[in-house]
This record gives C-alpha cells, structure tokens and sequence, in this order.
C-alpha cells in the first residue's frame, strides 16, 4: 500500500527529502559568505553557518554588529529565518 502526501506550494527554502537537497541547499546559500565576509569569518558546513570576529580593538564589535545586520538582511532577503543556537 502506497501513501501520498498533499502537494503544497513552496514559497522559500529547500524541499527536503530530495536527491538534491543538500545541492539546492548550498546554491541557495551561496552568497551568504559574500554579505559578510568583509568585516568577520563566516563558515560553512552543511546546513550550519558560523559568523564570527576576533574582537581586539574597541571598533571591532561595531564590525561584528554590521555583519550581523548584514546577515539580519540576507535572511529577510531570501525568507529564511535563522536559528541562532
């Protein structure tokens, strides 16, 4: 016996499930590094990403903060919300 789900019209993100899931996954977030990498580290693996500046000088965390609010706009841009754990 063989059960069907409902389609359903995606309007963000990767179908999951798929044999090309993790491809679509990465093409999907393949500018995220470029939004941010001016002012801190961002690395990627798998579906985790880590944004991070080594904080030195008092300007440094007004840099952190800038690539977050970049981050904040990517998000937005591309309807995915983040999980920061």
């Amino acid at each position: 016996m063989v059960f069907f789900s409902e389609w359903t019209e995606l309007i963000s993100g990767i179908p999951q499930g798929t044999i090309l899931d993790a491809m679509l996954f990465i093409i999907y977030i393949n500018d995220l590094p470029d939004m941010c990498k001016q002012v801190a580290n961002v690395y990627l693996f798998a579906d985790d990403a880590k944004l991070y500046r080594h904080i030195l000088f008092d300007e440094d965390h007004y840099s952190l903060q800038s690539s977050l609010c970049a981050l904040q706009e990517w998000s937005d841009k591309w309807l995915c919300k983040l999980n920061a754990i």
